[in-house]
């Protein structure tokens, strides 16, 4: 006897932008306002997360993306497998490895310059690639930190931030010279651009020579 269901829900494209259906029998049916290349990255993604773990945590969740701390791949200082832990033998010999419980589990190492700069990259190209970012860290909340580490994120995306707002200063600047050009009125006004844009510069490479110097005591 055919099942009956308790309840269905009726979706539209009124209020869904991609709708796909899979009935038991007789092919799948899909009905989208988005463009097709659009469309077809979300069914990638969506595929993407149903062949691996990645994509549930909280970053991954919200932006629908995968997560660049989580889903990136595993650095050699970080513990690659929760299911095993490797232990060093007290005669030296080769490390064997033992199934982990919760008490054997080694903390999660705390986060690290290159967890920032990584989560840089993987935002590169996005409309705010620092504000996606500041969004990644602050997300992150599994990742322990210390204020020294916490410090060292800011120095990191403020100095990205500094230098995108440098290169829209000098944006306005080639687009106001290209239009006006230079003359007695524009003067004062492509000198401004040129000061406000070297003043911010300075200010990102101050926190970049901060930061450098942080990481070259931190490996002494």
């Amino acid at each position: 006897m055919t099942r009956i269901p308790d309840a269905v829900s009726v979706a539209s494209l009124d209020t869904h932008r991609l709708i796909v259906a899979v009935p038991n029998e007789g092919p799948a049916e899909i009905s989208c306002n988005l463009p097709r290349t659009v469309a077809a990255d979300v069914l990638r993604q969506l595929a993407d997360n149903l062949d691996s773990p990645a994509g549930r945590c909280a970053t991954a969740i919200l932006t629908g993306r995968p997560c660049p701390v989580h889903d990136a791949p595993s650095r050699p200082r970080g513990i690659t497998s929760p299911s095993r832990i490797p232990f060093v033998n007290v005669d030296g010999s080769t490390p064997v490895q033992h199934p982990a419980n919760n008490d054997d589990r080694r903390p999660t190492m705390p986060l690290d310059p290159s967890d920032v700069r990584g989560a840089l990259d993987f935002n590169a190209g996005r409309a705010d690639q620092v504000l996606a970012s500041l969004r990644d860290v602050l997300l992150d909340t599994e990742t322990p930190r210390e204020p020294e580490h916490a410090l060292a994120a800011a120095r990191i995306l403020l100095e990205a931030h500094a230098r995108q707002i440098a290169a829209l200063v000098e944006a306005e600047h080639d687009a106001t010279h290209t239009r006006w050009g230079l003359s007695r009125s524009t003067r004062g006004l492509l000198t401004g651009y040129s000061s406000a844009r070297k003043a911010v510069t300075a200010y990102a490479d101050g926190l970049a020579d901060e930061q450098a110097l942080a990481e070259g005591a931190a490996g002494k």
